[in-house]
């Protein structure tokens, strides 16, 4: 039986710096990898005038008017790169209930002579300075400084793993996709009868290495899946990120670490602010995706693990994700992350990448087949 968890553990950045705590520390991130994939990590190293400075200026490229926002529309962009309106982008093939915006840290000039998912690291779109003042500086601060975070992390991942802190590098050959999506969530405007739950984003498991979440607003809307699949609240803690392992970790780590289901859950309860005095305006958050070289197969990652930690791995994990896309993360990463974007934005792919687009959604809807009949046959059963 899968081991339950009733709410994220909680550490302390603080104690991976002192050799009288660090073992503590291993030990709980240890825990958290094999047994939640989800973990608050306190006293991490983003300065609070950063988070603040790109929550202000998010906000304001979000208040701007549907036209100006559409200049830097993602579907400009072979990258991926840039804004999404309400409703645009895709999980389980159901629309979400936010805007995003997407900025990467590296780019390609020219790709043309590489496999098609090296596009996903083109060129970001800005907007004007004047139209969104200082909003380009505070994206660009904040991506050098998770980005920081991420690196000095990986070494601690392989020590709570007892691996050599340096084991993980050689997979993060740049550039890669590694960026930030900032996105907001405005109160579902309810005309779906007796409908009182939205879908900010369905249930899903990043492609990430791993994901360092900002939650920039009060709002309680981030739910994780336990390994027996109930659904737990995260709400958001002051001066914490939310850290969840991706795909790829799972990948690396022969199931070990395994990427826990999670979705956004929007309900108009969570828009009343905690004090009950008065309404939350729109949910922002900031979710940084760390991710893998695109050249990386399933041939480049057979690490020798010790055999204590492979043993802590856990089988009977139930998810409500996509099982398709565990077979795509069998290929190589670049092939991966380049159908997971196709089926998440289709615009993009309607404009750039027609005939991959209809094969991606056709590898989607032969998946969602698949699970629709395993549940209807385990239905049957019970």
């Amino acid at each position: 039986m899968a081991e339950n968890f009733a709410s994220l553990p909680i550490i302390d950045y603080n104690d991976a710096l002192s050799p009288t705590t660090k073992a503590q520390f291993l030990s709980e991130l240890r825990h958290a990898l094999v047994k939640v994939g989800f973990f608050y990590l306190k006293n991490h190293t983003i300065p609070s005038q950063v988070q603040q400075d790109l929550l202000q200026t998010s906000g304001t490229f979000f208040g701007l008017p549907a036209d100006k926002k559409a200049e830097v529309n993602m579907a400009n962009s072979k990258s991926f790169r840039g804004y999404t309106g309400l409703r645009h982008e895709r999980t389980a093939a159901k629309a979400d209930e936010r805007e995003t915006f997407f900025a990467g840290l590296h780019e390609i000039l020219d790709s043309s002579e590489l496999p098609i998912f090296y596009n996903l690291v083109g060129s970001n779109q800005w907007p004007t300075e004047t139209l969104a003042p200082g909003f380009r500086q505070s994206v660009e601060r904040y991506l050098t400084e998770v980005d920081r975070l991420s690196e000095r992390f990986t070494g601690l991942v392989a020590e709570a793993l007892d691996m050599d802190p340096s084991v993980f590098a050689k997979f993060f050959k740049k550039p890669c996709m590694s960026g930030v999506k900032i996105a907001a969530y405005p109160l579902p405007n309810a005309q779906q009868g007796t409908t009182t739950e939205f879908q900010g984003v369905g249930p899903h498991k990043d492609g990430s290495f791993l994901t360092y979440l900002l939650q920039g607003t009060e709002h309680s809307s981030l739910e994780v899946q336990n390994k027996s699949g109930e659904w737990i609240a995260a709400p958001p803690i002051p001066g914490t990120l939310v850290v969840n392992i991706g795909r790829s970790l799972e990948a690396l780590t022969q199931g070990v670490c395994v990427a826990t289901t999670h979705r956004v859950n929007l309900r108009d309860e969570q828009y009343s602010r905690p004090s009950g005095n008065g309404r939350l305006g729109t949910r922002l958050t900031f979710p940084f995706f760390q991710m893998l070289g695109f050249d990386v197969t399933q041939e480049d990652i057979q690490l020798d693990i010790p055999a204590h930690i492979t043993s802590l791995c856990d089988q009977n994990v139930q998810s409500d994700a996509e099982s398709f896309f565990e077979e795509i993360f069998k290929t190589s990463i670049g092939e991966a992350f380049m159908v997971n974007a196709l089926t998440s934005h289709p615009e993009v792919g309607k404009r750039w990448y027609p005939e991959p687009l209809a094969e991606a959604l056709r590898q989607q809807q032969e998946g969602k087949d698949l699970d629709d009949s395993k549940m209807h046959a385990t239905a049957r059963v019970s």
